[in-house]
């Protein structure tokens, strides 16, 4: 039971989960946020990191990874090498707390309670 607590799945916090739901209803299903460069910058940050993740953990960085590298100023894993069950339980515990921090930030953008 505590494992469940401290885990994440793609680097997403179980405490979060709920809160970046509420986020993707706010996010276009294709394209840019609106305002993205003003009034919601931070919800396209959130946009944004959560399609890189998910080439990360779905594609293994073969679809974006140098926007990946560009975005989070590294790509955890090489283009052509095997990645263990160690190595992705690794890296989901990197990113997690990045994520999280997108998230709350999105949150507080659109005045959604944390």
């Amino acid at each position: 039971m505590q494992y469940e607590l401290f885990s994440s799945n793609w680097a997403v916090n179980p405490g979060f989960e709920e809160l970046r739901e509420k986020l993707n209803d706010l996010v276009p299903l294709h394209g840019r946020c609106e305002f993205s460069q003003s009034k919601n910058k931070h919800l396209d940050r959130f946009r944004r990191a959560q399609n890189l993740l998910y080439d990360l953990f779905n594609n293994g960085l073969g679809n974006r990874r140098q926007e990946f590298r560009k975005f989070f100023g590294y790509a955890p894993i090489s283009p052509r090498g095997y990645v263990s069950r160690v190595r992705w339980e690794q890296i989901e515990l990197e990113f997690e707390p990045i994520f999280t921090n997108i998230i709350q930030d999105a949150a507080r953008e659109q005045g959604i309670k944390i």
